[in-house]
Parts: structure tokens; sequence; C-alpha cells
């Protein structure tokens, strides 16, 4: 066989495999959309996140993470999951913008300006915006007019460095009806989808050389093959599967085994934050101090400050500095067995050269707030350097005392540096502030002041709101009392008297005083204030510890840096769940439940706070109530299994078992099915006469039940 006879038959092996390629080209496709239908969960997801998973992401989020983030339980971790999701993509983990993240969502809305038909918002569904938020803005364009004998077409030129992808290559667009632009395939489509008349009837060649002819010869050596290296001619006009092959890598990148394996990287470097290197307490110092607000709710203020300067580290992003930091506080029982709640922060923030030096060799101090109730609890802190991959952990038990009707409460001292105004805007908000003053807390192990360095503090008196204004003195007399133990002769006492109009309207207090220390030897001091009610005679205690030292006063200078979403956190209703999640703790189902009921007055898709709502007034058999807080929202993946339970019931209860069956079956519409809806809604048909439907419904959900209590293999 000579050399033209082979080329001769493998052109026509390759001419005759084109229909068996093309066959199961489409099979295949056929085959995994089909799979990813089955497997689609994310109508069950709440809005939100179906809109996330199924729109925002949807050309770059992996099979794996798309079917574990449909499997997540909760919201909470949800959100966690796109933040995870966002931050391994991240080229410069810890920034304050990710830019990986902004540049997908430029993309994702040119997509929509740019490619939408019919005046919809379907820009990012076509062809072209999922070309362009896959791989972005191409280098150059050429764009075709339509024409007598050829369709309008659009050719992106792109590089690319992916390693599944070629160094260069093209995207071809064609204008299948008018604006209307379809992704172009080189092996299934050839030329003659490119072109109109007779000559689209005549195969491959002729439509070839009909854009060679009006076109040029380029674009029709482009049309036969996207990928510029790979030989092709307008003799024969033939296309190899490699340009369509790299259109399904295109199509299917965030898939692609490269594109896998580096996130597997990435995900392995940054989870080295997540396995950080925890060091010991000492290095950390913690303050913190109960503060009724101005609603009188309780507040634990608290700051955490780095013992030494060098503990935290800054890094730099071409011309600018910044910082990036975790903070996570767990409110624990006593025991520290149970969870009551945490908060968790990360706060990245840029910085000019010239702020970074204001800041220089200061230690670093972050200041926060939770919303507590009375009780004891067990603190757990832990403040990391995400930059430098290191964790700092610290602990307190903390009590918060419960005010009677005749009875107040002094805090504890809280020695502060500087004391401000605060903005009137942000004060509501900020932590350690009070009637209107931002204090700045001294940090460290023990005060230490210089002789003649003031020694300023403050405290906050608490009185039970409801009290009568006769069972109190017009004013409290206040005592304090400072010497060095162990020393005769040291001890002093200053007098101050304190008007009983400085309470606000929730019996909430602030004070303080300053102590001159001119001519105090250096030692060890104890602080004690003593605060009597005259009217009562009752006496509440507070003290705290002081040094006066010739060198090493403790520093007044900090890098200060605040929870900086303390105000959503409020305004959200987010807090004041935590602060029913603390009642419920304590066993205050009713004060629990007003803090739910504000919750969700502030944010009415709080389905969390709702659930808790729902299971309080069932157990005090209040159905109405149970119905009408859940007429105000509707059944969702969101809604807790247990929450539609309850409801169904509440129903029943009342005579209504249709309207649990309705409740039930839209259920099992939007969530997954499991054994106690099918049971359930059995009762319920059960009720209404249908006998054969409810033993349906049981043996379904007795079967379920029985798959769920069988143990699976390892």
């Amino acid at each position: 066989m000579s050399p033209s006879d082979w080329s001769l038959s493998c052109r026509r092996i390759q001419v005759h495999g084109r229909r068996s390629w093309k066959l199961l080209f489409t099979l295949a496709l056929l085959l995994v959309s089909t799979a990813g239908f089955a497997k689609d969960l994310t109508k069950l997801l709440p809005p939100r996140y179906r809109q996330w998973v199924n729109k925002d992401v949807a050309y770059i989020i992996s099979n794996e993470e798309k079917e574990a983030f449909v499997k997540l339980p909760t919201d909470a971790d949800r959100d966690n999951f796109i933040e995870r999701f966002w931050e391994v993509r991240n080229p410069t983990p810890g920034t304050p913008i990710n830019t990986y993240k902004q540049e997908h969502y430029e993309r994702l809305q040119y997509a929509i300006d740019h490619f939408s038909t019919n005046k919809s918002e379907n820009g990012w569904q076509t062809d072209m915006g999922r070309i362009y938020i896959t791989l972005g803005p191409p280098a150059q364009k050429a764009r075709y007019v339509s024409q007598s004998g050829v369709r309008g077409m659009e050719i992106w030129f792109y590089s690319s460095g992916h390693p599944a992808l070629p160094p260069f290559f093209s995207i071809i667009f064609y204008e299948m009806d008018f604006g209307d632009f379809r992704l172009y395939s080189p092996y299934i489509d050839g030329p003659q989808k490119l072109v109109t008349g007779i000559q689209a009837e005549q195969g491959r060649q002729q439509a070839a050389l009909q854009i060679d002819h009006l076109l040029g010869r380029e674009v029709a050596l482009n049309t036969l093959s996207l990928i510029p290296d790979e030989p092709v001619n307008l003799n024969d006009a033939d296309s190899t599967i490699r340009s369509d092959m790299m259109l399904g890598t295109i199509k299917d990148l965030a898939n692609n085994p490269f594109t896998l394996d580096e996130l597997r990287m990435k995900r392995a470097l940054s989870e080295s934050v997540t396995h950080r290197v925890v060091l010991p307490n000492e290095l950390l110092t913690v303050v913190s101090t109960p503060i009724r607000d101005a609603e009188g709710n309780i507040r634990l203020h608290y700051a955490l400050r780095l013992t030494q300067p060098e503990d935290f580290a800054v890094a730099q992003s071409e011309d600018r500095y910044y910082y990036s930091l975790e903070a996570l506080v767990k409110v624990m029982t006593p025991d520290g067995k149970k969870e009551i709640f945490k908060r968790e922060r990360k706060i990245s923030q840029y910085m000019t050269k010239s702020d970074l030096n204001l800041q220089k060799g200061k230690p670093v101090a972050y200041e926060g707030w939770l919303p507590l109730t009375p009780g004891t609890y067990k603190l757990e802190f832990v403040f990391t350097n995400v930059l430098t991959k290191t964790a700092f952990t610290g602990e307190r038990e903390i009590t918060v005392p419960e005010v009677g009707a005749k009875e107040f409460y002094v805090t504890d001292p809280v020695a502060f540096s500087q004391a401000v105004t605060a903005d009137p805007a942000t004060a509501d908000s900020l932590p350690f502030t009070a009637g209107g003053v931002r204090f700045r807390p001294y940090l460290g192990k023990e005060l230490a002041l210089a002789p003649g360095q003031d020694f300023k503090f403050f405290y906050q008196i608490w009185r039970n709101p409801t009290a009568a204004a006769g069972t109190y003195g017009d004013k409290f007399q206040a005592d304090y009392s400072y010497g060095r133990p162990g020393s005769p002769g040291t001890a002093q006492t200053l007098h101050d008297e304190i008007s009983t109009n400085q309470f606000d309207a929730h019996g909430a207090m602030i004070n303080g005083k300053k102590i001159p220390t001119t001519d105090m030897a250096p030692g060890s001091y104890r602080l004690s204030i003593s605060v009597i009610d005259p009217g009562t005679q009752q006496k509440q205690f507070s003290a705290m510890r002081f040094n006066i030292v010739s060198d090493n006063p403790s520093s007044s200078e900090s890098w200060w840096i605040d929870d900086d979403g303390l105000a959503e956190y409020e305004s959200s209703g987010e807090a004041d769940y935590d602060r029913g999640l603390s009642y419920l703790n304590a066993k205050n189902a009713e004060a629990a439940s007003g803090c739910f009921r504000e919750a969700l007055a502030k944010n009415q898709h709080n389905e969390l706070a709702r659930g808790r709502l729902i299971d309080e007034y069932f157990s005090q058999r209040q159905f109405d109530k149970v119905i009408q807080l859940f007429s105000q929202t509707s059944v969702n993946a969101q809604t807790e299994e247990s929450t539609v339970l309850t409801v169904a019931d509440s129903m029943d209860k009342i005579g209504n078992p249709k309207g649990a069956v309705n409740l039930l079956e839209a259920a099992l519409n939007v969530k997954p099915a499991t054994g106690p809806l099918y049971l359930a809604l059995s009762s319920y048909y059960q009720r209404l006469g249908e006998s054969a439907k409810a033993q349906e419904l049981a043996n379904k959900g007795k079967a379920l039940m029985s798959e769920s209590s069988t143990p699976q293999s390892q």
C-alpha cells in the first residue's frame, strides 16, 4: 500500500467514523445530563442557596463540591461552605478582597448585561455567557456580520495557562437566529452549519470554500479547528475530535482532574490554618466585664490582646499592606461539655504604609461583646493570625448575676487608659461603651502603673428596673479603699455620693473614679469598692489588684481592632437569638420566647427563631398560636422537620387533619422523604377515613425507618 493510499484509507476511516463518534459523543452528553438530573437535589435548597449553586457558581463548582453542598443540613453549614469555597480559590489567601471571587461576579454580571436575550437576564445561561464566565474576556474578538451565504459569527481568541487546555485557541459562536449566538463545534457541526443556501446542503468542503471566499482563509481554517497548531486544509475540510474535546473540557473545567488536583492542593495548604499551631494561654490576655446596654440587656464585653507585638504579622500585596485574623468565642456550660452558642468573625483589612507605621510596635487588641443572660458560663477564646497560621487561646469563667426586686449589683472595676465620647450613631454597638462613653481598657496579666500615672477605672451598678423608686435613697454611698496588703498605714479611702437620678430606665448606671498615684510607693495594691444604698442599707462590693512599679509600666498603647459586625449582629436579630439560647440553657422559656420573638421581628426569615417559638407554643398547648406563627411563612427545605411535624400536629389537634395532610404533602415536595413524615401523613389520612392510602404511606414510612436503622457497611 502506497503512502497516498494509506492516507486515503485513514481519511475514509475518519469520515466513516464521524457518525459513530458523533453518536457516542451525543450519548455521552445524554448520560451525563441524565445522571446529573437524577442526582440534582438543589431544588430542596432554600432559594438563595439554590441560586448560588445553580447560577452564581454553576460553571465553577465541582460535582464533588455540589454533592457535598446540597447535603448540608443547616444554613450555617452552607454559609461556612460558601466562605470556604471562595477562600480556597483566593489567589492570595487572607487578603481583605478575594480577587477570584470579585472577578467571577464581574464576569457573571457582564454576561447578564451583554448576552441576555428577550429582555430577560438569561445571559449567564447562553453559550457566550458560559464561555465568558468560565474563561473570562478573550484576548481578542472578531465579529463577522450576517451576509448572503454565511451566518453572522463571532470568534474569540484565548491564551490559557490551564494545563488541560491548549496555550492558544479560538472559540466560535454563530448566529442561529437574530442575536442568538450558539457555540460552534468543528467536528459535530462542521462548516455547513455556518453557511446558508445551497452550500449548506453540499457538505463540509463546499461550506468551507464558501467561508474562505466570503470571510478569508484564516476564518475558514479556524472553522475546521479551534486549535491553531492542528494541521487542517480546505481540500477535504476534515476536522478531528480535538477541538470538540477541548470544548467539552471547557464546559466541564470545574471537574477536570487538573482543576481538582489544584483545588485539593490549595485546600490542603489552607487546611493548615485549621490545623494551626496553638500556643499556650499565657500569650493571650483576656479582659471581660458584663455591661447592661441601653435596652437593659446584658452584654459581656471582652478584649483579647497578644502579649508581644511580634506575635501579629502583616503581609504586603503590591503597594498595600493587610492583616487577616479570626476570632472565635464559644459560650459553654460551666463544665465545658455543652456549647450554648458561639460567635466567629474573620476580619481582613488593607492598610497604607503610614497607617502601618502608626501601629508598628504596638500589641494587637481585639474587642467585641456577647449577649448573655444571668447564669454561669465558661468562655473559650481562640484568636488566630491567618497569615502565620498561629492560634492563641484563652478561657474565662463568668457569672452574670440575677438582680432581685430589692437588690442591686456592682460589676468588677475595669481599669482604662482612655475614655472618649462615642459617636451616637454607633455607640449602641461598640465594645466597652456605656453611657455614651467609649473606654479603652488596660490589657495585661496585671495592671502596672508608674508613680504619678493616674489610676482610672469604671464600673456599672445594676438594680432591678421594676423596683419602686421609694425603695432607694436619693444617693448611693461609694467608698474606694486601697492600700498594700500586709503594710499597715498604707490604706486610704475616698468617698463619693452617687445620685440615683443617674440610673437609666432599665436600672443601670455607669460610674468611675480617678485615683492619683503620685505618693504611692512601689508595690502590690488592692482596691476595694463598696457601694451602699442608704434606703435599704444593702451593701455590694467589688475589687481588683494593681501594682505601682518604678519601670516597665503597663502600656496604654495598643493596636485596637474591633469586631466590625456587631451593628449587624444586633440589627439582624442574631444577637437576640443567641440571647434566647442562653435563656433556654437557664430553663427560662418565657424570656427565651421573648428573645426569639424579637429576633423574628427583626428578620422574618429567621426560621430557627420561628421553630423555637413554635416549639414553645406547642409545649404550652397554644395550638392556634403555632398555626398563626407558621402561617407567616411557608414550608421549604430550610424548615426543620420537627417544626413541620409540630405544626401538622397542631392542625390535627384543632380538628383540621386535612390541613395537616396538605402541610406534610407540601413538605414532601421540597424536603427529603423520611419515615417520620410518611408515618405522620399516614395517621392523618387514617383520620380522614382513607385507610388504603394510610396503609400505603405507613409501609413507606416503616421501610424508610428500617433502612435508617440498618447499620451501613464501612
